[in-house]
């Protein structure tokens, strides 16, 4: 099967990612970003898979204003939107300033629309794990990656800060604890809760909750709370 050479909309994180492990992977790959003063469509046209590698929003609104592209295999990566006239594919990852070796991103999984093209109809020649999803499930499926990923950021960033700046206390000092609930998480899952939550302590929550007074994080804290019967704390 020949192997499909791709243009690539964008020049974020996502993009430029993306961008890296193709090249790593030897395939073509021709990029293009709005500040260029050639247009999409005559930059991209001898290019095989159309990735679009921007912001959710922009997808519908891009494709519109460049019908031509209905030519081409269109992918966007979006996990959470349905797309008419593109090809849902999302990498369950989260990806930062810096790029990552090659085998990093041969673990990444893909997660395809079921009914769609499939992930190695896209990249016949990459072998990363791949599974597909109902569409109508999307908006579950992503907002369980936000969960899991940017909630989890947000909450031990607020503990670093706060050690630093309200207890005195270096941030780094978080970092074991933070190292080995990841991987008490990955090994047994609500098994690896510690602590208050674990025990059913409902004193130690309303001491907890007394700390957190006046801080907008106590009702995360109480709703947190809340989802582990018969952990109700007191608001």
């Amino acid at each position: 099967m020949k192997t499909p050479t791709y243009g690539l909309v964008g020049r974020g994180r996502l993009a430029s990612h993306m961008a890296h492990y193709l090249g790593l992977e030897g395939h073509d790959v021709v990029v293009w970003h709005r500040d260029l003063k050639i247009g999409p469509e005559e930059h991209l046209r001898d290019t095989d898979v159309i990735l679009l590698a921007i912001s959710d929003h922009a997808i519908g609104g891009f494709l519109d204003r460049h019908p031509d592209f209905g030519n081409h295999m269109v992918v966007h990566f979006s996990g959470a939107q349905i797309v008419e006239g593109a090809h849902g594919l999302h990498p369950l990852m989260t990806f930062g300033p810096e790029l990552y070796p090659q085998e990093t991103y041969r673990s990444i999984p893909f997660v395809t629309e079921s009914g769609g093209a499939g992930f190695h109809d896209i990249f016949p020649g990459l072998q990363n794990p791949s599974w597909s999803i109902d569409p109508d499930d999307k908006p579950l499926y992503h907002a369980l990656c936000v969960l899991a990923g940017n909630v989890t950021t947000i909450l031990w960033a607020k503990a670093m800060g706060d050690f630093e700046h309200r207890l005195g206390l270096p941030g780094d000092i978080l970092r074991p604890y933070l190292r080995q609930s990841a991987v008490n998480s990955l090994d047994r899952g609500m098994g690896s809760l510690t602590g208050p939550f674990a025990r059913g302590d409902r004193n130690t929550i309303d001491l907890d909750l007394e700390g957190l007074r006046g801080d907008p994080f106590r009702e995360v804290y109480v709703a947190l709370a809340k989802t582990f019967d018969p952990l109700e704390a007191n608001t």
